[in-house]
């Protein structure tokens, strides 16, 4: 215990104006780092599953960067891959179009056999944080739109 008194007297002993500012400053570093850190939105292993690089690339230049879903060698996928009822599942949908959304907003989410699940969806409009405004699905001009086709 006497060595360490020592020490510490010796350490103190010589703190000087200098000592603090040089202390302080590391404490203000290590105190914004800690403070200011942020969490990623997304866990780094889901993005580095988004894409794979292409193995051939030209001297000097970086990889090409294709999504899971059409990898290097295959289309790219265009429009919303909308598969229609009785459709297998491994067959590539057709581009869509706003109609198709809609369609999906009235019908509501479909099971694996293509079948409605009666469940319908919504429309919110959020102004702020405790403003919400749920629009009717029947006072939407564009319903009476899909249901034509």
């Amino acid at each position: 215990m006497l060595k360490l008194d020592e020490t510490l007297t010796n350490i103190l002993g010589d703190w000087d104006i200098y000592s603090t500012t040089i202390a302080a400053t590391i404490l203000v570093f290590f105190a914004y780092q800690v403070f200011t850190r942020r969490d990623p939105d997304a866990h780094p292993m889901l993005l580095e599953r988004q894409a794979h690089a292409s193995a051939v690339r030209n001297p000097g230049e970086s990889a090409v960067y294709r999504s899971q879903s059409s990898s290097h060698g295959m289309e790219l996928n265009t429009g919303l891959g909308v598969r229609d009822p009785g459709i297998s599942k491994w067959a590539r949908g057709r581009d869509g179009d706003l109609r198709d959304i809609w369609r999906r907003v009235v019908d509501g989410p479909i099971d694996d056999s293509g079948n409605s699940k009666g469940e319908r969806g919504r429309i919110v409009t959020i102004l702020g944080s405790e403003n919400v405004i749920e629009h009717n699905l029947g006072e939407c001009y564009i319903k009476s739109r899909c249901a034509q086709h």
